[in-house]
């Protein structure tokens, strides 16, 4: 389930709004575990999620495509070597 929360834009010259995802949505994106992205989050190695309510977190979409599409580029280069 995505939702629109905010208008504010993402990066400097974005004009985008900023889309927020929940956790199902994100696990769908990403084909992994719930605990694994928690660890994940810890080490610093995914994007982080914000409050967007009082027992409400999300995390902002564009970084988590952004995030896929690293994580697709390595695996391609590591295919290629």
């Amino acid at each position: 389930m995505s939702m629109e929360v905010s208008k504010q834009t993402v990066g400097p010259g974005s004009t985008q709004p900023v889309r927020y995802i929940r956790q199902p949505e994100v696990l769908d994106r990403t084909g992994v575990s719930w605990i694994t992205l928690l660890r994940w989050e810890k080490q610093g190695h995914f994007p982080r999620r914000r409050k967007i309510g009082l027992r409400t977190v999300a995390w902002i979409e564009a970084e988590i495509d952004d995030w896929c599409a690293a994580k697709a580029a390595t695996v391609e280069q590591k295919e290629i070597v």
